[in-house]
């Protein structure tokens, strides 16, 4: 942008850091890098902070409204959308946080300008991440630059104004950024944008060693407001000369005041409260330049605000001041300046209320990186699913998994009675319900999942002893469908291991000669059905034992004939179950204990070969419960990690679960699955969980306190792709979602 003359400036969008909950240290690590990036800046340079404390009106929530469907399910959708709606209206601060830097420099022309101005925001971006903090900044573009300024000048109107419409109007880009009229009456506190009153306010008195609150106090006042704060550092030569010729008069004066105090019979230390004031304030300056590699700049704070009445912006005022009156900063009126007022206001990138000393102040780059710019970060999605409310800003927390994230997959961790079921079943009934080409399927070792799954009319296979389900152990994939990677497996392996996990497990005498066994004949058996329509099965595998002559053959189809044609025959049969249900459920509760690590083993292998099958035609959510069971020894972890990996490969989106979290923790697989999960709901948790937690995932002693054993149900932390917020979600007791959430184990 072209300001005046040969000032040029150029504005950035700024990322969101979560300053708030960060500790001391981190907190500490973000002021650095802001104050190093404002030390940068040259005599040339100008740098405008704007934050825009802005309403979310009921677009997020009307993003987020499941539409009604004339169908079963239509109780479902009404109860959540009422919940979703009570969590949005409850508190009235639903506010977004929009953060800019605006960088300002002299040159003779615009192409200068601009190389110059690119390098000021990626040396200012150099510090942050210099002290380890990744912020995120964006460049703007002209169009994007004008709808901030339309957002200031007309409210709640929408820019969709392009070039293309600027040029064929005939007019300047102003004429689309104006509202239908200013008015700025004289000796009025006020002035007049559109058909609102506007008023902006300045910090006129702060202390020397200004919080870092102020910004976060204004921002959760409830109130709409755009801070706008300039900084123009002095050449630091001249500044150092200037302040010790104050210093310097000073003492002459202090010294004339004293000599005249004992001409006076006074004692030499009573001196007056403004010479000491100015000797203490010089002295700390020409400390903090020197030892602190401190700047000096010209500076002001100031605070935009609109209103339909005058009273209503009288109230705000009052807000403004009382939040200012907590952190000891006055503010004051702009009364004779307005105009000037409003283009400081506005992300130009020139404080035009410089034409008065009254209104700017002279701070070190300390009081500039102070106003920390950065507050709470929020998880907002137009095409996600709402996870509760975030208790710190108290807006809806809406995350698509699949969009928004690098990778989808998930873990839920959370301690006994933590609210962990009804956190996972709800994101469960929110995905069925809003995208229609998704699908579930649940591998449920406990029967948790059955209420559910009859309520929204899903499928529940019971993989037990004498069942009518069946999942062939020997099933393999569609090579043809596979990724060349996967082609070169050798699957006939991944089945002999397969065979031996399993009789490793029930049998009490399985050695060197039986594994021999079964890697033989499994491989004859694969062999002989290469031409067959159909798939062989264990019973197929067993009968083929059978026809041997080799003694200890015989005598090892003895030892497996109940798990291949006996009362044990669960995964000898050909699969006969249907997986195009939109929910279905693995229920394992009643199968043997000693058969169900091995059970889950089949049907992951099942599952997979299902995604595979159905790649890029619709997309499939896995819930793993119970995780914990996969990551006894080193060899069921991998197992469990290569299926992870596979149907994650192809399109599938896995969630584990589980309140053992210390069984993963032990495990080096499991520390390496939570390390490279990017969404992690993190409930409450017992104190020496989370000592260990602490080893791979950020905790700060602030986050922690959402995860404590007194934390309520329902109630932790979300991490979602480097973003960490502290979320609610209470489902009322008095409706069918609790009822079918809450089920546990009924019915299972």
């Amino acid at each position: 942008m072209h300001i005046v003359g040969e000032e040029y400036s150029k504005m950035y969008r700024l990322g969101d850091l979560d300053y708030e909950t960060a500790d001391e240290e981190e907190q500490e690590q973000i002021a650095l890098g802001y104050a190093e990036g404002l030390n940068t800046l040259d005599k040339k340079s100008r740098y405008q902070a704007l934050i825009i404390n802005k309403a979310v009106k009921n677009s997020i929530f009307e993003e987020v409204r499941l539409p009604y469907e004339w169908d079963d399910n239509d109780v479902f959708r009404q109860e959540i959308n009422e919940i979703n709606r009570q969590g949005f209206e409850s508190d009235q601060r639903n506010f977004e946080i929009q953060k800019y830097a605006i960088f300002t420099t002299q040159s003779r022309t615009r192409k200068q300008a601009s190389q110059t101005l690119d390098t000021m925001a990626t040396r200012f971006q150099g510090r942050f991440n210099k002290k380890g903090v990744k912020l995120k900044v964006d460049k703007l573009d002209g169009l994007e630059r004008l709808k901030v300024n339309a957002t200031l000048l007309r409210p709640n109107r929408y820019f969709t104004v392009d070039y293309d419409d600027i040029m064929l109007s005939g007019l300047s880009s102003k004429a689309f950024i104006s509202p239908n009229r200013f008015k700025f009456p004289k000796n009025k506190p006020y002035f007049r944008v559109g058909d609102k009153y506007a008023t902006v306010l300045y910090a006129n008195q702060y202390p020397k060693y200004l919080e870092d609150e102020l910004i976060r106090e204004l921002c959760k006042s409830g109130i709409e407001l755009a801070i706008s704060i300039h900084g123009k550092p002095y050449e630091m030569i001249e500044a150092r000369k200037a302040i010790s010729t104050v210093k310097a008069l000073n003492k002459a004066a202090i010294q004339k005041q004293q000599r005249e105090n004992f001409k006076d019979g006074v004692g030499e230390d009573m001196i007056s409260g403004e010479a000491a004031e100015i000797d203490e304030a010089t002295t700390e300056l020409i400390k903090e330049f020197k030892d602190r590699g401190q700047k000096y700049f010209s500076g002001i704070f100031s605070i935009y605000l609109l209103a339909d009445t005058k009273d209503e912006l009288q109230h705000k005022i009052k807000i403004v001041e009382d939040a200012g009156a907590t952190w000891q900063v006055s503010f004051d009126n702009t009364v004779l300046y307005t105009e000037e007022a409003l283009n400081t206001i506005l992300p130009i990138g020139k404080p035009y209320l410089d034409v008065e000393k009254n209104f700017m102040r002279d701070m070190t780059t300390a009081n500039l990186a102070t106003q920390i710019p950065f507050t709470t970060q929020e998880l907002q999605s137009p095409t996600g699913v709402v996870y509760g409310k975030n208790q710190r800003s108290h807006n809806l927390i809406v995350i698509d998994r699949k969009k928004d994230l690098i990778t989808p997959s998930a873990l839920v961790l959370g301690s006994s009675g933590s609210g962990k079921g009804m956190t996972v079943k709800w994101e469960i009934i929110n995905i069925l319900l809003k995208y229609p080409n998704r699908r579930i399927i649940i591998v449920d070792p406990e029967g948790e999942y059955t209420a559910l799954a009859e309520a929204l009319g899903g499928i529940i296979l019971y993989i037990s002893t004498g069942t009518n389900s069946h999942l062939n152990l020997l099933d393999m994939p569609d090579k043809d469908l596979l990724d060349k990677e996967d082609q070169q497996v050798d699957y006939v392996k991944e089945k002999t291991n397969l065979l031996v996990n399993l009789f490793k497990l029930l049998l009490q005498d399985f050695g060197d000669i039986q594994k021999s066994i079964v890697d033989e004949y499994t491989a004859l058996l694969f062999a002989n059905f290469e031409n067959k329509d159909r798939k062989p099965t264990l019973k197929d595998w067993y009968e083929l034992l059978t026809q041997s002559y080799d003694p200890d053959v015989l005598t090892f189809a003895k030892t497996v004939r109940p798990y291949t044609v006996g009362s044990q025959d669960i995964f000898a049969h050909e699969t006969n179950v249907d997986l195009s249900s939109r929910l279905v459920v693995f229920n394992t509760k009643k199968l043997d204990p000693e058969l169900k690590t091995f059970a889950n083993k089949v049907i992951y292998d099942q599952i997979w070969k299902e995604i595979v099958k159905n790649q890029h035609k619709i997309t499939t959510h896995l819930y793993f419960d119970e995780i914990q069971t996969n990551f006894g020894n080193d060899e069921d972890a991998q197992f469990f990690m290569n299926i992870w990996a596979r149907v994650r490969k192809y399109g599938a989106v896995p969630t584990g679960i589980t309140q053992s979290v210390l069984t993963l923790l032990e495990s080096e697989y499991g520390q390496n699955m939570i390390l490279n999960t990017e969404f992690i709901v993190l409930l409450r948790q017992k104190l020496g969980t989370i000592r260990r937690l602490e080893e791979v995932v950020r905790l700060t002693d602030t986050l922690k306190e959402y995860i404590q054993e007194t934390a309520p149900q329902g109630t932790g932390l979300i991490y979602a792709g480097g973003v960490v917020v502290p979320f609610e979600n209470t489902i009322p007791e008095d409706t069918r979602l609790f009822e079918i959430m809450n089920t546990d184990s009924k019915g299972a």
